[in-house]
């Protein structure tokens, strides 16, 4: 993908909405391979937007009650932001397995300048426990957001992202998360948008994944973004 700029970027991202009921093909998931294909000119498997698109301001709690605000972060770290939700059968698993591999692929000294940040847009079920419970399964350094609320509302506006919505509910529960009897009420799916951006902000960069990366492939953008920072 090639740099480009913010003026397209809604356009670009309008594809990328992934519906709850997960009928679209989700990000590569081969865990092991090298990355198939070359970097754009800019030097990232990612799209570079030019200018830099600033990373959020606004604090959303963490799972300790602590506020997090993904523009302080992005100060002193690569910051990877996604947003989703725990009952999502594919799309967030998926993209979250496959970030943990390419954090896990990095030297110890540039793991500690990646941080994954992933916002829930769920938090009647996504509890502070629960979300910091399955996280813990990808990788424990992952810092989980409560979100669902009119801060991420103005968060995906500034981002170009579409607001997340709630589906009519489901006719089954998703996969692993209810039982046979589970309440009416508990089964319905998140409709998100898909898109993993990564920001720095010296120097000030952001990079957008609009599906289909591979864990290697991130690795090698993390891996530059990480050794740029100043």
């Amino acid at each position: 993908m090639q740099v480009v700029s913010r003026r397209v970027v809604a356009v670009l991202l309008e594809a990328s909405v992934i519906l709850a009921a997960c009928n679209t093909e989700p990000p590569g998931t081969n865990l092991d391979g090298a990355a198939s294909t070359s970097p754009s000119p800019s030097g990232f498997f990612g799209t570079a937007l030019d200018p830099a698109l600033p990373a959020p301001a606004q604090p959303l709690l963490d799972t300790r009650g602590q506020p997090v605000s993904v523009a302080e972060r992005a100060r002193s770290t690569v910051t990877v932001l996604f947003f989703g939700y725990t009952h999502c059968p594919d799309v967030c698993p998926t993209t979250m397995a496959d970030l943990a591999a390419a954090r896990r692929r990095l030297p110890a000294p540039l793991q500690t300048k990646v941080t994954v940040l992933f916002v829930t847009e769920d938090p009647t079920r996504d509890t502070p426990a629960v979300l910091r419970g399955w996280l813990d399964r990808y990788d424990p350094t992952f810092v989980g957001l409560i979100g669902g609320n009119t801060t991420t509302t103005r968060m995906l506006s500034e981002l170009y992202l579409p607001e997340t919505t709630r589906d009519q509910r489901s006719t089954a529960p998703a996969p692993g998360q209810h039982g046979a009897g589970a309440d009416d009420h508990d089964v319905y799916g998140i409709s998100h948008s898909g898109v993993v951006y990564a920001f720095t902000s010296q120097p000030p960069r952001s990079i957008i994944y609009t599906g289909g990366t591979t864990p290697a492939q991130y690795t090698a953008d993390f891996t530059r973004l990480a050794e740029a920072i100043s």
